[in-house]
C-alpha cells in the first residue's frame, strides 16, 4: 500500500530543498501531496524556483501573503489543519526554520502525526532570532530529525533528542553539486568585479538606524555592490526614504541557478542568509554575515566567513582579511542527503 506524504513549503529555501526530496518521494514509489503556504507569494521569490528547479507545482496553495508573523502563523495553522484532516497523511514532512515550518509542524502535532523535520539540529543560540525560535519548537516535536551537518546532530544529542535524528546531509548541498556548472547570469548587466550582498532578516531591516548603519558601511568599500533585492526590504527602504551608496546596483531577484551564478562570480558575498553563508562557503567564495551569530560555524573556518555583528566601520578591514586553508565541505555530507533522507523516513512505516 502506497503511503502518503504531505510536505509543506512556503518560502524560497523550502522550494530549494523540497526539489530533490520530492523526486526522491516519486522514486520511491510514496505519494506526495505538495502544500504552498503562500509566505513567499512574489513570482520572483516562489513561481521562478518551481518553474527554474522543475520542481512540481503545489497540489494547494494556502496564499496566506505577508503578514506579522502572529497573524501569518495563525492562519497557516489554521488552513494546515483542514488539508492534514482531509488528506490523512502517514507523515508530514517540514523544512528549516521558516513560519511555514512552524506553522506545519504545531497543525501536524496536535494531530498526532508524524513529522519529519529536513535541516534539523542548527542553533545560533539567539534566543532573540524567530529563526532560532522556529526550529528548536520543530525539533522537539518531530519524530525524525534530518540533520545537514555533523555539528546539527551533536547538539540533537545534547538536547536528548538523538532517538529518529540521522545525519543525512546537506540537501542544499546535493542540489549545487548537480547545478553549479550549469549556473547563467541574470538578464541584468552584472560588472566583471562586484561584491554580492543580500539581505532580508527583520533584525536588520526592521529598524531604521541598524538598516541605515549598514548601508552606510558600504560608502567604505571601493567595489560595486550587487543587491538583488528583497520586495519587503526595497519597500522599507522606500517607507524609511533611506538613500542608497551609489556603488550599489539593485537589480531583481533572481532565480536559483542565477543566484549560483552570482555567488561564483563575486569577489566577497555579503548577507545575512543561512543559505547564502553555506553556498558561499561551498563555492570558495569568501563571505561576510551580518549577524552577530550563525547557526552555521563549521562556515567560519578559516575566515571563509566572518560574522560583521555592529562593526560595520571596520566592514574593509574584514573584506581584507586573510583567507587560510580549504572549506571542509565533507561537514555536509557526501552530495547524497536527499537518499538517506527517503531513507530515514521509511524507518517510521
Amino acid at each position: 500500500m502506497n503511503k502518503k506524504i504531505v510536505s509543506i513549503v512556503g518560502a524560497r529555501p523550502n522550494f530549494i530543498k523540497a526539489k530533490l526530496i520530492s523526486d526522491e518521494l516519486k522514486n520511491h514509489g510514496l505519494n506526495e501531496f505538495l502544500v504552498h503556504t503562500g509566505q513567499h507569494y512574489d513570482y520572483n521569490l516562489s513561481q521562478v524556483f518551481f518553474e527554474g528547479l522543475n520542481l512540481k507545482n503545489p497540489d494547494v496553495n494556502l496564499g496566506i501573503g505577508s503578514k506579522v508573523p502572529g497573524e501569518q502563523t495563525a492562519g497557516m495553522i489554521i488552513r494546515i489543519e483542514k488539508i492534514l484532516s482531509q488528506q490523512k497523511p502517514d507523515a508530514v514532512i517540514i523544512y528549516g526554520d521558516t513560519n511555514s515550518a512552524l506553522a506545519g509542524a504545531l497543525s501536524t502535532a496536535k494531530l498526532f502525526i508524524p513529522i519529519i523535520h529536513v535541516e534539523a539540529g542548527e542553533r545560533s543560540y539567539d534566543s532573540q532570532s524567530p529563526e532560532e525560535i522556529n526550529r528548536v519548537i520543530c525539533d522537539h516535536i518531530s519524530r525524525i530529525n534530518c540533520c545537514s551537518s555533523k555539528k546539527s546532530l551533536t547538539q540533537l544529542k545534547r538536547e536528548n533528542l538523538s532517538k529518529g535524528a540521522y545525519f543525512t546531509g546537506d540537501i542544499m548541498f546535493d542540489l549545487l553539486l548537480l547545478n553549479f556548472k550549469k549556473a547563467y547570469s541574470p538578464s541584468k548587466k552584472i560588472p566583471k568585479k562586484y561584491i554580492l550582498f543580500t539581505l532580508h532578516r527583520a533584525e536588520n531591516t526592521q529598524d531604521k538606524l541598524e538598516l541605515k548603519n549598514i548601508l552606510d558601511s558600504f560608502k567604505l568599500i571601493d567595489i560595486q555592490i550587487v543587491w538583488p533585492i528583497h520586495p519587503r526590504t526595497q519597500k522599507v527602504i522606500k517607507q524609511f526614504n533611506l538613500k542608497l551608496p551609489k556603488n550599489i546596483l539593485l537589480i531583481p531577484p533572481v532565480s536559483y541557478k542565477e543566484m549560483l551564478w552570482l555567488e561564483q562570480n563575486s569577489e566577497r558575498i555579503i548577507t545575512d542568509s543561512g543559505g547564502v553563508q553555506k553556498e558561499a562557503y561551498w563555492l570558495k567564495i569568501p563571505c561576510l554575515t551580518l549577524l552577530r551569530k550563525t547557526g552555521w560555524t563549521e562556515t567560519l573556518s578559516g575566515n571563509w566567513n566572518q560574522l560583521v555583528g555592529d562593526r560595520y566601520n571596520k566592514i574593509n578591514a574584514l573584506i581584507s582579511k586573510k583567507i587560510v586553508g580549504e572549506p571542509d565541505t565533507s561537514q555536509f555530507g557526501d552530495g547524497h542527503a536527499a537518499e538517506k533522507t527517503i531513507k530515514a523516513i521509511r524507518t517510521i512505516f
